[in-house]
């Protein structure tokens, strides 16, 4: 095998030329080059036509003709001999080729345009989504306090309707109870109690919570009435009338349970009205 290494490593010193740019001209590493000058290798003939060209010698050079001309101080200037930087590989995200000088990171291997360009991006996204996070903390924390706030426009809007409702009922079981000529003991307690069961009922049907559950109850399961008119032509009027016989029917029914949960809610609001004025008050204060 014809020797080619030294002739070609005599070219480049004589040019100032490193390993990794002669390398460059010839689109091929700077690993093949040096396998050139150490014979473990060599290049086929358009390659060497390519590197008599670069040099600006005569092919037969390399056939051992002669030696390499001494350089041409117009044609090629010389070059202060540069300290090699071999091409490490090429970047994974633009494709250029990769210097130990302008490597940003290893695996994968990125130049360091490509690094910052980056690193603004998750900068970026980071800023974003920090940016939602506090969006949607400050969405929540409105929320609750608009829910803080009706539940206390609701539990004083009870204690206040409460006291109105109470007062006329007292005031027209006073009027009764004195028209009928009863003791004070009767009229005493008679206002009195009226005073507790319906002041207690009539502010927990503001607030919701089991009073409410319970009046409700009977609606609950029998629905409300209604009618739907189907216009058949066979039969229209039957339909009509048995639509409306049954609308009376569950009507009453709906009445039925609803005097009944109301009776029944009457009778235990003394005993939900503290632990439903506790409730609503928490919940008024955001605990």
């Amino acid at each position: 095998m014809q020797q080619y290494g030294k002739v070609i490593a005599q070219l480049r010193k004589e040019r100032g030329m490193t390993q990794a740019e002669l390398g460059a001209k010839l689109n091929v590493t700077y690993q093949a080059v040096s396998k050139w000058e150490n014979d473990q290798s060599q290049p086929d003939f358009a390659t060497m036509t390519q590197i008599a060209t670069i040099f600006n010698v005569p092919l037969s050079i390399f056939m051992g003709e002669g030696q390499p001309p001494a350089p041409d101080v117009q044609a090629a200037p010389a070059q202060q001999p540069q300290t090699e930087d071999p091409v490490i590989g090429y970047c994974t995200s633009c494709g250029n080729a990769v210097r130990e000088k302008d490597m940003a990171q290893q695996r994968p291997l990125l130049c360091k345009t490509c690094a910052e360009e980056a690193r603004a991006k998750a900068q970026a996204a980071q800023q974003k989504a920090e940016l939602e996070r506090r969006q949607k903390a400050e969405a929540a924390r409105r929320a609750a306090e608009a829910k803080r706030r009706q539940n206390l426009h609701d539990r004083n809007r009870g204690l206040v309707w409460g006291a109105i409702i109470t007062g006329l009922c007292m005031l027209c079981v006073l009027i009764s109870t004195l028209a009928a000529q009863q003791s004070a003991g009767i009229v005493v307690g008679g206002v009195l109690v009226v005073g507790v069961f319906v002041y207690a009922f009539t502010s927990q049907l503001f607030w919701g919570g089991f009073i409410v559950d319970t009046v409700l109850f009977g609606g609950k399961i029998v629905g409300m009435p209604g009618v739907i008119f189907t216009f058949d032509l066979d039969g229209f009027i039957f339909l009509i009338l048995m639509k409306i016989l049954f609308a009376l029917l569950k009507m009453l029914i709906f009445l039925l349970t609803l005097l009944l949960s109301c009776v029944f809610a009457l009778i235990v609001s003394p005993f939900t009205f503290v632990p439903a004025l506790i409730r609503v008050g928490r919940e008024g204060k955001g605990a």
